[in-house]
Parts: C-alpha cells; structure tokens; sequence
C-alpha cells in the first residue's frame, strides 16, 4: 500500500478531519488517556455506580467494573490500534470493511446521528442541573438561555479539537478527582465505613446483568477510539493510553457513586450531594463532568459527518461547530427526552461495527497496515454482517430476547458473520469494486 507522504493542508485548529495523521503529527499517550478519564468522570458513572449501590454489595460492584471495563478496554485496544497503524479516523478504518460508499450510511452516518444526540440530552441534562442548583443561591435562569451558555462551552472545545480537548482534561479531571473523592470521603465521615461496606442491598441484579450494564454504558464510545488513538505513535501507547485512561476513572466513578447512594439513599447525582449539605460541589461536578464528556460527543459526530460529506479537513472546526449547533437546538425544543429512548436503540448498532472492523484487520489483513486499503463502493460482506449484528443488539435492547449484554453479544456475532461472509463473497465485487491508497480516499479533505 502506498504511503501518504505529502504534507497535507491543515485548519487552524490543527486537527484534522477525515485525513492521515502522518508521524510527525502524533502526539504523547497522555493526552488520549486525559480524554478518556475525562469521559469517564460523568454524570451517567455516578448514576450507575449509585444503581449498583442499591442493588449490589460495594465488593460485588468492584468486580463487575472491572470486569465490565476490562472488556471493553480489551476492544477498544484492538480497535485503536487500526487507528494509530493508519492514521486514520473510527470512520475512516471502517473503509475497508463497508467500502468507501458502504462506509457514508453505516458508520458514518450512525455515529454522526447517536452522538449529536447525545450531545443534546447531556445538554439538556445539565442545563437542567445547573439552574436547579443556581436556584439555591436565588437565581433563576430561562432553560433556553442555559442550554445556549453550556451548549456553547461545551462544543467550542471540541471545535478546537484534541489539543484543547486535552488541555480541557488536564485542568479539569484533577479538579474532579478531588471533588468526588471529597464526597465519597464526606459520605464516609457521616455514616461510617462499616454501614457503607456491609449494607445489605433488597432488590439485588445479576452478576451478569450487571456486567451487561457497565458494557452497555461505554459501548458508544469505546467504537470510537480510533478517532484518539489515531495520534498515537506506537501501539504501546495506545494500550497505555486506553487502559490507564478508562479503567482506573470508571472504577472510581462507579465506586463514588456506589458509595455516596448507600450513604444518602439516592442515586440521582444532584440529590446525592445536595443531600450532604454540598451544594456548589454539586455545581462543580455537575458542569465539569459534561463539559469533559460532552465535547468528545460534538468531535465524534464531527468527524462522522466530514466522512459521510467528504468535508474539507479545513472545515472540520465549522462541520464540529453546526454539530453542537444543532445539539443546543434540539435540546432547547425540549427534544433531547424524546429521541432518549431512539438514540439508546440506534447507540446498540454502533458496537456491531467494531466486530466488523476488527475481524476485517486482525483477521483478513493480518493485523498489518501494509495489507490493509480502502475498498471503492460497498462490501456488502461488511453491511449482512452489521444487519445481523445490530439485528440481535436491539432485539436485546428492546428487549424482545436476552443473551447477554446488546453491545458485546452484536460485536461477537457481526465478527463471525463477516469472518463467514467475506469468506464465501472474497473472489466477487459484492466486496467492493477494487482497492485504493489512502491518499485517494483522503483526497477529498485536502
């Protein structure tokens, strides 16, 4: 496979969209993993680690994090590896498996459409929040007016892309640790270690449906990776850029979480540390932890949409800008609850894709990135073995049937359909209509 070895043109924000990141653009470990524990320091952990708190035993929530994460982290290695080797964008690595045309209306397309939405509900989420804590200091603000303010702070950093989504997180999640570790400690001091440690919970899940729970939680996210590690210069860094940026953040999240709803008897973020006298932490908290998480949903829809419009990598800020635009938009129409329950079912199709790619790199290509090229048109090997696993995602998601977890069982079965269906279409064109270099695929962000 030919190498891009032209020095291609940049936006102002230096950081690029559906183009190679050539090697004297990768950047330290540490910034992937600063984004990856900012995005797991978020509301949605503590609401799930205070669920568990009330349905599991503290030592029984520790191993389901673990376990939970670990496979996750396990995929998101795999996955984030096609990025560092090629350079490319989540979107962009799945060319080869769905073709150049397939790749617009799966990955693209999907991503582009759950992550916006996303973006909506946690600003609504937090506009919300925060005028509900402003009114205990006496100010009121208008929902629309909130949802403009931290809509705004929100995607104008992921506007600027990795670099200052990274500079973000080096400010923030240190603040952050110490505020929940502070209400974890507080929770403690009030109660006692002993009360918090031997509760007994009443309405106990499964150990399985437990793990299903964590997966399900980072699925969305974890298919992502590429779009971070695509900067990474070794495929050391990558595994210690997602392990130490994801596992240690989610257990602490959760484990916070557990804790603080044993010792308050709520699991809602806002009544936890209003329920300790803690007020402005709750503020703190509340707006720290979406704005980190938040902008990673605006630059990954972003990135989706200058794929799926072969944009300009010059115009990724304005492409990233319209996507939180529309996010502030759908939030201040009130729109956020009504596509919650859409965007969960659409989120279970997206982690299918990761076994498609995956098998595609490690199994076809050989985990070689000389081997690997995008394919002109559709691989429709690539599209029967989404259907069928997303097919068994949302079945699961709905739920009509139960095997495990959506997201982990749509990533097993898409991997061995597509280790099937490539095998028997591999000699015809329903695999795409020829190879090309990266450099023709990417031609059009230039």
């Amino acid at each position: 496979m030919e190498e891009n070895k032209n020095v291609q043109t940049e936006n102002t924000s230096g950081d690029k969209g559906m183009s190679q990141i050539l090697p004297h653009e990768k950047r330290s470990w540490w910034s992937v993993a600063f984004i990856w524990i900012g995005t797991m320091i978020c509301i949605p952990m503590l609401m799930v680690g205070g669920m568990f708190g009330g349905a599991l035993t503290l030592g029984t929530t520790f191993i389901v994090t673990v376990i939970g994460f670990a496979i996750c982290c396990f995929l998101m290695v795999m996955g984030g590896i096609i990025g560092a080797d090629l350079g490319l964008n989540a979107t962009m690595t799945s060319t080869r498996a769905f073709g150049m045309t397939g790749a617009n209306f799966s990955m693209a397309l999907v991503v582009f459409i759950a992550e916006a939405g996303w973006f909506a509900v946690q600003t609504a989420t937090c506009a919300l929040a925060a005028n509900t804590l402003m009114e205990l200091f006496g100010v009121t603000v208008p929902f629309w007016l909130s949802c403009v303010i931290w809509g705004t702070i929100m995607f104008i950093t992921a506007v600027y892309g990795v670099k200052w989504m990274s500079w973000l997180n080096y400010i923030a999640v240190p603040l952050l640790v110490i505020l929940c570790a502070y209400g974890a400690i507080h929770t403690i001091s009030g109660v006692g270690w002993g009360y918090i440690s031997s509760a007994v919970t009443e309405n106990a899940m499964s150990i399985p449906a437990s793990i299903s729970t964590v997966i399900g939680l980072f699925a969305l996210g974890a298919t992502c990776n590429s779009d971070y590690t695509r900067y990474c210069r070794t495929r050391g860094d990558v595994v210690k850029g997602t392990l130490l940026g994801v596992l240690p953040a989610a257990v602490l999240m959760i484990m916070v979480g557990a804790i603080m709803a044993i010792g308050t008897g709520n699991y809602d973020v806002t009544s936890m540390f209003a329920g300790l006298g803690l007020p402005f932490v709750a503020m703190l908290v509340l707006i720290l932890a979406t704005w980190t998480t938040n902008t990673g949903n605006a630059y990954m829809s972003g990135l989706a949409a200058c794929k799926m419009f072969s944009v300009k990598d010059k115009y990724r800020p304005q492409v990233t800008m319209a996507v939180g635009v529309l996010g502030v938009i759908l939030a201040i129409m009130g729109l956020a609850d009504a596509l919650n329950t859409y965007i969960t079912i659409l989120g279970a199709v997206v982690p299918p894709i990761m076994g498609i790619v995956i098998c595609d790199y490690w199994v076809f290509c050989k985990g070689k990135k000389e081997n690997w090229a995008p394919r002109r048109g559709v691989n429709w090997a690539g599209i029967i073995a989404w259907a069928l696993g997303g097919g068994i995602a949302i079945l699961e998601t709905i739920p009509v049937i139960t095997i495990f977890s959506p997201a982990l069982d749509g990533v097993i079965i898409s991997f061995v359909s597509y280790l099937i269906f490539y095998k028997l279409l591999e000699k015809t064109s329903l695999v795409g209509q020829g190879d090309m270099t990266i450099e023709e695929a990417t031609a059009a962000a230039r």
